[in-house]
């Protein structure tokens, strides 16, 4: 049974190009931000990079590798003989482009719940993510290694194959034939492509879903508990300014994920389940999909451009933007009242020379916002402000 989702459309092909280019150039401007900073001062690179900014780094490369390989390359590693528009490849760049697409899709995923998970264990033990004695590895190496048997696997028995779409993935040959009553009498290749799909394609993806949910949840809760013991130290009543950007900034880093998977998963399992879909899903996902990488540029700079914001209100969008993207063009010297070009350090910069003085006593809340420095809670104020207390109590009895 032929399911054919692809179209001699070449602006199909256009957009998907496009949107697989954009999202690279966000994932890029999230490498480019955590390396300059890294590189701007003597030492070396390893020795300087945190856990979540080492966790970034993998998040961003497994973005720009899907959104590549995926979305940009697309038609071009499709065997020639499928007759689609653009397709110039053969069986070889097939296999290569599923094997790489499975690879970065499953890195990106599975990242993200790693990095929800070393926020949380950040803000809920205490940890301080510069703290040499806590190893980068697992969190890093986990999802790679993770990444590298899901794309392995589907190797054996030849499930890497041209999907009747736009590019090579877990597929049968001919594409369609594993829905088959009798996949093994009907496909040449992939005949095992229906469980393959389901095994490192769809489970694997829920999986990382809901750990980064249920980390996200956990790390908002411990934001709440935290700001409830500072309630008797706070003289105007209490505030709840720590919990609510967290929840904010926590629903849109849940947001960003599901926006860009949940149409993979659901287009998936649709498959999987009716052996048939409707093209309008198969576009939905063809959309969002490579956009991941531009949402979570969306959430990793969000923090800072709302801090840019507030700090010089009569500068323009544009400008704040390039202020905060560390780009240097016409907007970046213009405002809207016409405000002076003094140039303005950004809040990682100027938490960063917080921290060179020896101001390190504060505890990272914010567990999402792309700079963990942004957002924090002064615990040892209000734990000092505790010990004061106590010390009265002792005194006056």
């Amino acid at each position: 049974m032929a399911m054919n989702y692809a179209e001699e459309n070449i602006y199909v092909l256009i957009f998907m190009r496009l949107f697989g280019l954009v999202s690279m150039i966000a994932s890029g401007f999230i490498i480019r931000d955590i390396t300059r900073k890294l590189y701007s001062r003597p030492g070396a690179f390893l020795k300087k990079v945190s856990l979540t900014q080492s966790i970034l780094i993998v998040l961003s490369i497994g973005d720009f590798g899907g959104a590549f390989f995926v979305q940009f390359i697309s038609t071009w590693m499709v065997p020639f003989h499928s007759q689609l528009l653009g397709s110039v490849g053969s069986q070889q760049s097939c296999v290569a482009q599923g094997f790489l697409s499975t690879f970065f899709y499953s890195l990106s995923a599975l990242t993200n719940a790693s990095l929800a998970v070393a926020y949380c264990l950040i803000v809920r033990l205490g940890w301080k993510d510069k703290d040499k004695s806590k190893n980068r590895l697992p969190f890093v190496l986990t999802p790679f290694l993770i990444s590298i048997v899901l794309a392995f696997v589907p190797l054996f028995g030849s499930n890497y194959n041209y999907n009747a779409g736009y590019s090579c993935y877990i597929s049968g040959a001919p594409a369609g034939c594993e829905f088959d009553p009798n996949p093994q009498e009907t496909c040449t290749r992939g005949a095992q492509a229906r469980n393959m799909l389901l095994v490192a394609g769809l489970i694997p993806t829920l999986v990382a879903f809901f750990i980064l949910t249920v980390a996200v949840v956990l790390l908002i809760h411990a934001v709440l508990v935290q700001e409830r013991r500072m309630d008797q130290y706070q003289r105007a009543g209490r505030s709840r300014k720590m919990t609510m950007e967290s929840f904010y900034q926590g629903m849109f880093y849940i947001g960003a994920f599901a926006i860009s998977w949940i149409p993979f998963v659901v287009f998936g399992f649709k498959e999987y389940i009716f052996a048939s879909v409707h093209k309008p899903s198969y576009y939905v996902m063809l959309a969002v999909t490579p956009l991941h990488g531009v949402m979570n540029a969306g959430v990793y700079f969000r923090p800072r451009l709302k801090a840019e914001r507030e700090r010089n209100p009569t500068d323009s969008t544009c400008k704040s933007l390039m202020q905060v993207l560390h780009i240097k063009c016409c907007c970046n010297r213009k405002s809207k009242e016409g405000a002076g070009d003094t140039p303005v350090i950004t809040t990682d910069q100027q938490t960063e020379d917080d921290a060179e003085r020896g101001n390190e006593k504060k505890i990272q809340t914010n567990a999402l916002a792309g700079d963990p420095k942004t957002a924090t809670i002064n615990l040892e104020a209000a734990q000092n402000a505790e010990i004061g207390s106590e010390k009265k109590v002792i005194t006056s009895s």
